[in-house]
């Protein structure tokens, strides 16, 4: 009966080992697959600061560019008359023909012009340099049937900045 009762206990325990093997083996493939899970996730969360860190760099080149860029000393306040003056200067420069040329108060100036189309283009040019701030605020350009090809009637509402 010692030998039956020895060798059950021995069974017994075989199960129980083989048992708390499996149970070893179940726990770790389970401990394995949620490091696998947090590796996949830290590895695609470095991805995605990888491509913020990437456009953070192109933004900050961008803005250093714009930083290096000589502006010279754009943003004086203009006079009217300044203004007025140095516009009339301009499209006497560009060769333009100014057919009229309206002002009110508020420093804008509503122009017509006639003239050569690249006369034209390095007007705006010019106008960009002013030694203060402006915009054109409409502009309609239209080609006379009966002028050569090159030459337009210009229309334009060009307004200087004015610290309000």
């Amino acid at each position: 009966m010692e030998e039956n009762n020895s060798c059950t206990i021995h069974v017994v325990l075989f199960f129980a080992l083989c048992i708390a093997l499996c149970s070893g083996v179940w726990y770790g493939l389970h401990v394995l697959e949620s490091y696998r899970e947090e590796y996949d996730f830290i590895v695609n969360e470095r991805d995605n600061f990888s491509t913020v860190m990437e456009s953070l760099r192109n933004k900050n080149k961008t803005l250093q560019s714009i930083n290096n860029l000589n502006l010279g000393d754009v943003g004086t306040e203009a006079d009217g008359l300044d203004f007025y003056a140095r516009v009339r200067e301009l499209i006497e420069e560009n060769s333009m023909n100014m057919i009229s040329m309206s002002a009110n108060d508020n420093n804008v100036l509503t122009l017509k012009l006639q003239g050569n189309y690249y006369s034209l283009v390095h007007l705006f040019a010019d106008w960009r340099e002013m030694p203060f701030a402006s915009r054109i605020t409409s502009l309609r350009i239209a080609r006379d049937a009966q002028a050569p090809s090159d030459f337009v009637d210009v229309d334009v509402t060009l307004e200087a900045w004015q610290n309000k």
